[in-house]
């Protein structure tokens, strides 16, 4: 009981503290350009003794303009070398803060790229997750005329729990994130000590389960991507059973796979509960359907997690279960920066976030080199984006380009449209045309063939979503029997692809052929709506509806 209590505390500061961060996103909304210049001047000031910051001449910048002339636009590579040395325990090179740990990400290449966490850069995060989703949920409830009853989370996403040889965290930004939670996690959250469970201890997501279906008060769950919601109840039908069987014995059944250690630690906190687990079976034995959620956990509020562009169909799987319950989708960001978050639920546009960091945008399309402040946008406009963090990187080019689908006052509102290179990114793998490429180029070396026309696309009529590789027979070869030898290129093309595989995200690849000659066809209509044969491009993937139509209908 007195758990609970602790837990019910934990809970109304979360939303507190969420409501206040909804508060300063209306504030900012009235005057976006200068609380976003003020910030810029925050980090100049800071930072202008780093060895960065002497290079570049911070000590003299006064304007925007000051910034654009001493300031290059750059990209990983120019940090490179720098984050090497961090790594290294170096200290005010790129940022005079101290360095709290590194959000490792697979880059296009996939390449290892190590991005630094500041605790200012960490602080959007906190501010902007969690604690804005709950107080959404909250509000919603109590303009409803309901009350707010607070109730621990369910975390979706696994830990990895890796470092760098000198001890400092290196994972992914959400778990660095979420770390600054840490000794709070059992009143928040549905674990049982202060660490998330770990990708490498075994299931993992029979841990998750395990410990959520027990807590009968669970009130939001939290994912990265809906993507992983929608793999992690493809587990839960597939083993439910097993799971409450466990919480009415008070056991962890012999089969589930977890490390020895962990398998005894979590043994000390569990106990028979066989009227909840007789209530969940009762509930499951009724069936997936939109009533689910809300009858094993009642007091559901909030499902967050990222449900745009190609998380689109995974988000409207999720809503199916969900009846009674809003859905946030949360926030759009990277490893380098968090960038804007939704304001109201239910709703994919979202609010630039101008705490977070100093933003210049370049008109998509244009090639004359003007760049942009938040006052210059406008509603269509489509915008590659800049930023400058709080953790070291200046005129950063994220390559992502966005679209102003309107202003809350005078904010940018803002959608992801697409990664620059980037095909797809079921998961999180971002899986780009580069990556696609060289699959398709170790297969043919591989094989002795040439495998000329073809392309990818995702398959969200499967549940988890998978790739689809459609190829025209020119050599006599059937890919179609080489699945695991091809999705052993796209993992050494892409390193995020096979985790993801393996964690249930994707499901396994799909090759189908097309029909001869469709590569062709697709040239010969475009060429008679008057492009010239120099314009037309290979198409690799299906990137809109015209694309879709022709190609799809042309499977073997």
């Amino acid at each position: 009981m007195f758990r609970k209590l602790l837990s019910s505390s934990a809970m109304r500061i979360m939303v507190s503290k969420g409501r206040a961060s909804l508060r300063h996103m209306e504030k900012a909304s009235f005057d976006p350009e200068a609380e976003n210049l003020k910030l810029l001047k925050k980090i100049i000031d800071e930072n202008k003794n780093t060895e960065y910051g002497r290079l570049h001449n911070f000590g003299d910048i006064k304007s925007p303009e000051d910034f654009r002339r001493n300031v290059p636009v750059s990209g990983y590579e120019d940090y490179a070398p720098y984050i090497e040395r961090i790594k290294n325990g170096e200290k005010n090179v790129l940022v005079s803060s101290p360095i709290l740990g590194f959000s490792r990400t697979s880059g296009s290449s996939g390449v290892p790229k190590y991005i630094p966490a500041t605790a200012a850069s960490l602080d959007a995060y906190v501010k902007y997750t969690w604690t804005r989703a709950l107080a959404l949920g909250a509000e919603h409830i109590e303009k409803q005329g309901g009350k707010y009853k607070p109730g621990r989370g369910i975390f979706l996403s696994p830990a990895t729990n890796e470092c760098l040889p000198n001890g400092m965290i290196c994972s992914n930004i959400a778990e660095i994130g979420a770390r600054q939670y840490g000794r709070f996690y059992p009143f928040i959250l549905t674990v049982p000590g202060a660490n998330l469970f770990d990708v490498h201890d075994g299931d993992y997501v029979y841990n998750i389960y395990r410990f959520a279906l027990q807590d009968e008060d669970a009130s939001f769950i939290f994912s990265v991507f809906f993507s992983i919601n929608v793999s992690q109840v493809a587990y839960l039908k597939n083993n439910w059973r097993l799971i409450v069987d466990d919480i009415e014995k008070g056991t962890i059944d012999e089969s589930v796979k977890m490390k020895p250690e962990l398998r005894a630690y979590l043994e000390k906190r569990i106990k028979p509960m066989p009227e909840r687990a007789r209530y969940l079976r009762e509930q499951f034995e009724k069936g997936f359907d939109g009533t689910l959620f809300k009858r094993i956990w009642p007091n559901m509020t909030v499902i967050s997690g990222i449900g745009n562009a190609s998380f689109k169909p995974s988000a409207d799987y999720i809503r199916s279960l969900s009846d009674g319950i809003s859905l946030d989708f949360s926030i759009y960001g990277a490893s380098e920066a968090l960038v804007a978050a939704c304001y109201e639920l239910g709703n994919t546009d979202m609010q630039l976030l101008t705490d977070s960091c100093y933003y210049e945008f370049i008109p998509y399309g244009d090639e004359s080199g003007e760049v942009l402040g938040i006052g210059d946008l406008v509603e269509g406009g489509k915008y590659e984006i800049l930023i400058t963090n709080q953790a070291g990187l200046y005129r950063y080019r994220l390559k992502d380009v966005l679209e102003v689908k309107g202003f809350r006052n005078k904010c940018p509102l803002i959608s992801f449209v697409f990664r620059k290179g980037q095909m797809f990114n079921i998961a999180g793998e971002k899986f780009s045309e580069e990556d696609a490429r060289n699959t398709i180029e170790m297969i043919s070396k591989a094989h002795g063939v040439t495998v000329e026309n073809w392309l990818f696309y995702q398959d969200d009529s499967v549940l988890p979503n998978r790739y689809v590789l459609l190829y025209e027979d020119e050599n006599g070869i059937d890919l179609g029997g080489y699945i695991d030898e091809i999705e052993d290129y796209m993992g050494q093309c892409n390193k995020r692809y096979p985790s993801q595989r393996e964690k249930g995200f994707i499901s396994r690849l799909a090759v189908k052929k097309q029909q001869p000659g469709t590569h062709k066809l697709w040239a010969e209509k475009c060429i008679s709506r008057g492009a010239s044969a120099a314009q037309i491009k290979p198409v690799h993937s299906l990137d809109n509806e015209e694309k879709k139509e022709f190609f799809l209908k042309r499977i073997q």
